[in-house]
């Protein structure tokens, strides 16, 4: 079947670009792509899109330092476009325009405001980690701005992976901080060795880009583990939608993970996370409780906190019960 018109607009560099794609096209920085993307946060050879036999076009991000990212979303595996995605490569941001065929276009088609925003929220129980790059600051004076950005790049291209795997709803990455969501259903508990396992992956990736990238010091990070009530919703245009969520339970987990460098705990759990696994003796024993002041709080904040070594044994506790 003919595969209806595509292009790429926006501007890079302060330069207008418009791309038709004709077939397989390769985005990247060096001369030998299809469309050549003139910036430093643009590996050399960053992303491929093509169609499919049915005339979708897909994108694949071809292990890029900084990611390639679709609505927000970093991709980690072939993505289906749709018209009005927003597409960014590294810094460089693109708007995906396909046209209908004839052929396969509705008969009617409803008129839609793709530029309106849409804040459309609804109250679900959810579980938020976040977890970030430790001594970030001190490892930028380090390395130089190529090499850091390979690393940042493999460990979330690595997570993105491994995350959508154990089920998360949402993942956004912020600077050096990546955070998940989690909707749970009517078990939250028997939700939760997956968000263990995913942290427990996190802390594997990470421990393993010291020998891969041949650096004098090993890469850490922390955790912050929250539960409860947030807000999960749509702040963007039914072009751009940006799905994201709210609340006290998200700030929390934000700031248990900053309040992880002043303890000495790699990962941090809230209340609500705790209660629902702090119920197990075996569990119990492998955690420490203490009040914590976080930033924006008048009142310590009850938290429970473990190494990263701990993990294993939590989780194995965890899918005993939940299994038995």
């Amino acid at each position: 079947m003919s595969v209806a018109a595509a292009f790429f607009d926006g501007e890079v560099q302060g330069k207008p670009l418009e791309v038709r794609l004709q077939g397989v096209c390769r985005f990247g920085r060096s001369d030998g792509n299809d469309v050549v993307l003139e910036s430093e946060s643009v590996s050399r050879n960053h992303a491929m899109v093509y169609p499919s036999d049915s005339g979708v076009y897909h994108i694949n991000d071809l292990g890029s330092s900084n990611g390639t990212f679709v609505n927000g979303y970093r991709v980690v595996s072939p993505t289906a476009l749709k018209n009005g995605d927003r597409v960014t490569f590294g810094s460089c941001e693109l708007r995906f325009r396909q046209e209908q065929s004839q052929a396969t276009a509705p008969i009617r088609t409803p008129q839609i405001d793709l530029g309106a925003t849409n804040v459309s929220f609804a109250p679900k129980f959810i579980t938020v980690l976040v977890a970030d790059i430790r001594g970030f600051t001190v490892l930028s004076q380090r390395l130089d701005p190529e090499t850091l950005s390979r690393i940042t790049g493999a460990l979330f291209r690595e997570a993105g992976g491994i995350l959508r795997e154990r089920g998360a709803w949402g993942q956004k990455y912020i600077g050096d901080a990546v955070m998940a969501v989690w909707l749970h259903s009517a078990s939250a508990q028997k939700e939760i060795p997956n968000i263990l396992a995913a942290l427990a992956s996190l802390a594997r990736i990470a421990d393993s880009l010291q020998s891969q990238f041949n650096l004098d010091q090993p890469i850490r990070i922390g955790a912050g583990l929250n539960s409860g009530l947030a807000s999960i919703g749509n702040v963007g245009s039914a072009a751009t939608p940006d799905f994201t969520a709210l609340g006290d339970t998200v700030n929390r987990a934000f700031r248990l993970e900053s309040a992880t460098k002043e303890v000495g705990w790699d990962v941090a759990l809230g209340e609500g996370t705790y209660s629902l696994i702090g119920s197990l003796p075996e569990v119990r024993n492998l955690f420490q409780s203490r009040g914590l002041h976080l930033k924006g709080f008048a009142e310590p904040v009850t938290a429970w906190g473990t190494r990263f070594e701990a993990l294993l044994p939590v989780l194995n506790a965890v899918n005993r019960h939940v299994s038995g």
